[in-house]
């Protein structure tokens, strides 16, 4: 018997029997690895009768339930068609060949579904083919484990998983920052006892997630250079673009990142602080693009991938430049009108501001290779 005929033989009974082998501390576990927020869209494969589903639509998710069991589908489009309507989209599909869009969805969820593939590589791939840039897979899946009636009666392909094996296979499908943890505080576990009572399993279960990177272009010295000049040039003309908005934007560029929030985000930061004698525009939009490129998606990842290279760029300016303030960079108070009018009687864009562009928006470049290897 295949997994798909014994999944169509038991999808009337699987909420009953899915709840004797494992706990709702699974999903729990899941969508806060996620950290999934309303109306986010999320992929939930082999969903089954809805396990996961069920937990994604009530944080306010909109999902798209893929499972290659007809019957199965059709006991999740009972629970939830008539009370989420509209958000819930059941899709029959296998795990090398999912039926949707690439970059089409901000989670992919995995429970109980990579032991049932024939390629687990494959198929993780093919979810991080699905996830937009900034999305995240999360599998929860059997630790190894040596109990043969479960591939026997429950037709599992795979007795189970090494961990390390699935964060390599994480990394290998492009997937940054893998991780794999216990699910549950204290461990969670599926139980199962074999039907003549011979055997009886208790295995450890997995959590593990990997981010799909928001930007995948090679940064080198080249790029670099590059990026220092188009933050320059992007000051130049009749209608520039201000300091901090070159500086977004030219690392927006040199990262591969199209966003509407780019140069907008960085507006405020503009002439020292918006002329308020406060931070260098060059040297505030570095902060912000640095976060853009190594920033947290969630409470739960590192603050100092973050902070370590701020801290960097901050000594990089000060040892560059000699300060951080807009004022004492141009020897100009732009917030009073003799002040503005002093700094372009002397053609300081050009000779002061154009220097900081260039060589501030290349050394952030640097710094983001630096630090991005073990993030992608």
């Amino acid at each position: 018997m295949s997994s798909r005929e014994y999944f169509a033989r038991v999808a009337g009974d699987w909420e009953t029997m899915r709840s004797g082998f494992f706990s709702p501390a699974v999903r729990e576990k899941a969508l806060a690895l996620a950290g999934v927020r309303p109306g986010q869209t999320a992929a939930d494969l082999g969903a089954g009768a809805g396990f996961v589903t069920e937990a994604l639509l009530a944080a306010g998710l909109s999902v798209f339930a893929v499972d290659q069991s007809p019957e199965m589908l059709a006991q999740l489009t009972s629970r939830f068609a008539h009370t989420h309507p509209g958000r819930v989209l059941p899709l029959r599909g296998a795990a090398e060949a999912l039926p949707l869009p690439h970059a089409s969805v901000d989670f992919v969820f995995a429970n109980m579904f990579l032991h049932h593939v024939d390629d687990p590589l494959a198929a993780i791939r093919e979810m991080a083919r699905i996830l937009r840039p900034g999305g995240r897979l999360v599998l929860t899946d059997l630790d190894s484990h040596g109990h043969g009636f479960l591939l026997r009666e429950h037709h599992d392909r795979w007795p189970g998983f090494a961990r390390a094996e699935v964060a390599a296979w994480l990394s290998a499908a492009g997937l940054e920052g893998p991780r794999v943890d216990c699910c549950g505080p204290e461990g969670e576990v599926c139980c199962a006892d074999s039907r003549d009572g011979a055997d009886s399993a208790r295995v450890s279960i997995f959590a593990a997630s990997g981010r799909k990177p928001l930007w995948t272009a090679r940064l080198d010295e080249a790029a670099a250079l590059a990026a220092g000049e188009r933050a320059r040039a992007s000051m130049a003309g009749d209608r520039p673009l201000l300091c901090a908005e070159s500086v977004a934007r030219a690392l927006a560029e040199a990262l591969g990142i199209a966003s509407p929030l780019i140069p907008r985000a960085a507006t405020g930061f503009c002439s020292g602080l918006s002329r308020s004698c406060s931070h260098c525009g060059v040297f505030s939009a570095g902060v912000l693009s640095l976060g853009l490129a190594l920033g947290r998606d969630s409470e739960l990842d590192d603050l100092d991938r973050t902070y370590a290279p701020v801290q960097e760029y901050r000594e990089f300016f000060l040892a560059r430049f000699g300060s951080l303030n807009c004022r004492e960079l141009t020897g100009c108070d732009l917030g009073d009108p003799a002040g503005l009018l002093g700094y372009r009687a002397q053609g300081l864009k050009h000779s002061v501001c154009a220097r900081l562009l260039a060589e501030g928006a290349a050394e952030l470049v640097r710094i983001i290779a630096e630090n991005s290897a073990d993030k992608r």
